[in-house]
């Protein structure tokens, strides 16, 4: 005995790809698969362009919103960027290492970056903004 493809090769009315809407339409359904098919691709195309639109846009903010450069509480390094997106959100990045952490304040947003120690956050990766 053959596998699953040689069986619908030999009867493909058997096959529920080839039915649409109830009726056996092995022409419709290949031609249905393959709209789909196109349809995926542009959508996937048309949402790498929404995130690169959304990346330069968060990069433009922080590239603005820059507030101070300070010590990092992981790596020790003078890299950690604070940014004032808004007046209620503050956010720490270190440019070395990549801990984060976010607050309402300055002081908060740091406090939640000291939390984060050793958890191996890295903002590169997925960060909170």
């Amino acid at each position: 005995m053959g596998d699953w493809s040689d069986y619908f090769e030999d009867f493909p009315e058997e096959n529920p790809a080839n039915w649409v809407n109830g009726q056996f339409d092995p022409g419709l359904a290949a031609r249905l698969r393959e709209q789909s098919s196109h349809n995926n691709e542009a959508q996937a195309k048309a949402n790498a362009e929404l995130n690169e639109m959304i990346a330069k846009a968060k990069q433009e903010t922080k590239a603005r919103s820059l507030l101070l450069v300070e010590d990092c509480p992981q790596c020790g390094l003078k890299e950690l960027n604070t940014y004032k997106i808004s007046e209620k959100f503050y956010l720490c990045e270190c440019q070395e290492c990549g801990i984060f952490g976010n607050g309402t304040t300055h002081e908060k947003a740091l406090e939640r970056t000291k939390e984060a120690l050793g958890e191996g956050l890295d903002w590169r990766e997925g960060s909170l903004y």
